[in-house]
C-alpha cells in the first residue's frame, strides 16, 4: 500500500491488553502480538475503546453470558465508553484516513460478533460457554458493545466489516485462516 492510503482500525481493548479478558478466555499475549504486529507492519493506526466489562465489573469479575449484560445500565455504560473513540474515528475519517474494519473478540458477550446458543445453569442463566453442537438455525446476535458500535457506525455512514478475532481457535484452523483472509481483504479494499 502506498503512503496515501492512510488507514485506521477500531478494535476491542483486550486485543491489545489481554489482562482485560475474563479468565476463561485466557490472557493470550501471543495472539495479541500477532494482531498488533500485523497492523503495525501494514501501517494501520489502532483506535481502541476501554473494555466495558472491566470498567463496569472490574478485573475480578465472574464470567457471564450476553443475557446478564443485556440491561439498560450496561448499555448506557457502553454508549458512554464509545463517545471518545467514535469522535476519534470521525476525526481521522474527516482528515482522509480510511476506517478499514472493527475487530471484536470471539465468544465475548460484549465485543463478539457472533453470539449464539450458550449453556445455561439450573436457574436458566446463560453461561459464557457455548453449547457443544449448536443448532444452525439458532439466532446469532452481536455482543452488547458490538451491537451498539454497529449502530453508531451505521449512523455515521461507515460501511466496514465487523470481524471477530478467533482467540479460541487453534493456529492453522479454518476459522483463523478465514479471519486473516477477511482482514487482509478489508485492508486492501480501495475506496
Amino acid at each position: 500500500m502506498g503512503k496515501k492510503d492512510k488507514r485506521v482500525i477500531l478494535i476491542a481493548q483486550c486485543l491489545v491488553n489481554p489482562y482485560c479478558r475474563v479468565h476463561i478466555l485466557g490472557q493470550n499475549f501471543e495472539l495479541s502480538r500477532e494482531l498488533v504486529d500485523y497492523l503495525m507492519d501494514k501501517r494501520v493506526g489502532i483506535i481502541q475503546y476501554p473494555c466495558p466489562e472491566t470498567t463496569a465489573m472490574g478485573l475480578g469479575r465472574n464470567p457471564q453470558g450476553r443475557q446478564q449484560y443485556d440491561n439498560i445500565f450496561f448499555r448506557d455504560h457502553c454508549k458512554e465508553l464509545l463517545k471518545v473513540p467514535m469522535l476519534m474515528v470521525r476525526e481521522f475519517v474527516k482528515n482522509g484516513y480510511r476506517l478499514v474494519a472493527f475487530i471484536g473478540l470471539e465468544n465475548s458477550p460484549t465485543c463478539g460478533i457472533k453470539w449464539g446458543k450458550h449453556k445455561t445453569n439450573k436457574r436458566q442463566t446463560e453461561s459464557p460457554n457455548p453449547v457443544d453442537n449448536p443448532d444452525p438455525n439458532e439466532p446469532v446476535l452481536k455482543g452488547i458493545m458490538a451491537e451498539i458500535l454497529s449502530d453508531e457506525l451505521e449512523k455515521s455512514g461507515a460501511k466496514i466489516p465487523l470481524l471477530e478475532f478467533p482467540s479460541q481457535s487453534e493456529p492453522g484452523s479454518e476459522k483463523r485462516k478465514k479471519f486473516w483472509e477477511d482482514l487482509t481483504k478489508a485492508m486492501e479494499k480501495t475506496v
